[in-house]
């Protein structure tokens, strides 16, 4: 499965950086902006999976993935 995370998060950061070249040249699209927040977003989730998956637990990115679920770290985070 490892692959298949890595694929995506390969995927989303050549997308996150192909919007950033437009945006550097001025030539930005609507939705830009809004597809670069989700990208990151993504980007968190694929690897918060990833480092799920080398601890040993089962992650199946199909169902952890698109669920799309928020990282929220919790009451106990530092900074909290």
């Amino acid at each position: 499965m490892a692959e298949g995370i890595i694929g995506k998060i390969q995927e989303l950061a050549e997308e996150r950086e192909k919007i950033l070249a437009r945006e550097g040249k001025h030539h930005t699209e609507a939705g830009d902006h809004v597809r670069i927040g989700q990208i990151d977003h993504d980007l968190q989730v694929l690897w918060d999976l990833r480092r799920r998956e080398l601890a040993g637990e089962t992650v199946n990115l199909k169902e952890d993935y698109y669920d799309r679920y928020s990282i929220d770290p919790g009451r106990d985070a530092p900074g909290r």
